[in-house]
């Protein structure tokens, strides 16, 4: 297993593929989970009375809440049981999902691939600002297979370098890997304090002082490994894309720009090529949508979001 992910990393970087970050509550902000760009997704999928509409990351059911108000159907999904979602599944499942629901065609879904702070919350090691167990998982069990204390315990110190080079984006990966093999030789990783005082100990001085914790893409990095969000998030897209019916629309919120990349290049391959004899595809929009400046004001969480959207077009 090791070696079949490390091979992965170096592919997945130039593919593009990442994970959601939307950073720490800020000082000051209200507690309720505010949805990014509602107004945007809104406009984006246009729900109307009696369609069935997806929310596939439900988490704080923001944008369920706002899909109901049109009068359409709407089924949430979640791979965390904590969020209350109708379904507690991994998106990448959705074709078993609408078929145990009996569900055969979907109008619209919307995927926000961002935190909300319940997570941040959850006690499973996803913050750097928390001393908690190294677990990294959406679900009770990780899509994965392992947890992030079995990588930085188990995996070989090239496998971890190329984990956090490929899907974190790190520039000192190897520095970080090498710690982390030393560090793990005298006591095992058990805590995210143990991983970030690794990291700290590791980086160079001005990287320690940087505006972004400098153990924020390690955690990145773990996290994805644990969550196989590449093959997930792909699984997902194609299995929307596949289940829409005529004149259906996805909406897809990113919060990093190789994340972005991915929905991007799906989005192009299904406007490239008929997936039926009579069927096409129309991006909504020619480059991603931006939150407002008012919106980044009231919500920082939202600076770096970006919304794509997709039609499934019927050719008679």
């Amino acid at each position: 297993m090791e070696m079949t992910m490390a091979r992965s990393f170096v592919s997945v970087r130039a593919r593009g593929l990442s994970a959601r970050e939307e950073g720490a509550p800020v000082r000051g902000q209200k507690q309720a989970h505010v949805p990014v760009m509602i107004k945007e997704v809104l406009n984006a999928l246009a729900p109307e009375k009696g369609e069935t509409v997806i929310d596939a990351t439900y988490g704080q059911g923001g944008y369920t809440a706002a899909l109901k108000k049109s009068g359409a159907r709407v089924v949430s999904i979640d791979a965390d049981r904590s969020a209350r979602a109708d379904i507690t599944a991994n998106f990448a499942d959705l074709q078993k999902i609408l078929k145990k629901l009996g569900i055969g065609k979907i109008n619209k879904i919307v995927f926000d691939l961002g935190w909300n702070r319940g997570q941040l919350m959850a006690g499973r090691g996803f913050s750097f600002m928390r001393d908690e167990p190294l677990l990294m998982s959406y679900g009770q069990k990780p899509r994965s297979g392992f947890f992030a204390k079995d990588i930085l315990n188990r995996w070989s110190e090239k496998a971890i370098a190329d984990a956090l080079y490929g899907y974190g984006e790190e520039r000192y990966a190897r520095i970080i890997a090498r710690a982390i093999a030393a560090r793990r030789a005298q006591k095992p990783f058990a805590t995210t304090f143990d991983l970030v005082g690794a990291v700290q100990g590791a980086v160079p001085p001005r990287y320690r002082r940087s505006r972004l914790n400098p153990a924020t893409k390690t955690f990145q990095a773990l996290r994805i490994a644990v969550n196989d969000e590449p093959r997930v998030l792909e699984q997902g897209l194609r299995a929307a894309w596949k289940s829409l019916d005529c004149g259906g629309r996805i909406a897809v919120i990113t919060f990093h720009s190789i994340e972005d990349r991915a929905v991007k290049n799906l989005f192009r391959e299904f406007c490239g090529h008929r997936m039926s004899a009579n069927t096409s595809a129309r991006l909504l929009y020619k480059k991603p949508l931006a939150p407002s400046a008012q919106e980044v004001k009231e919500n920082p969480s939202s600076r770096s979001a970006k919304l794509r959207a997709i039609e499934k077009i019927c050719i008679h």
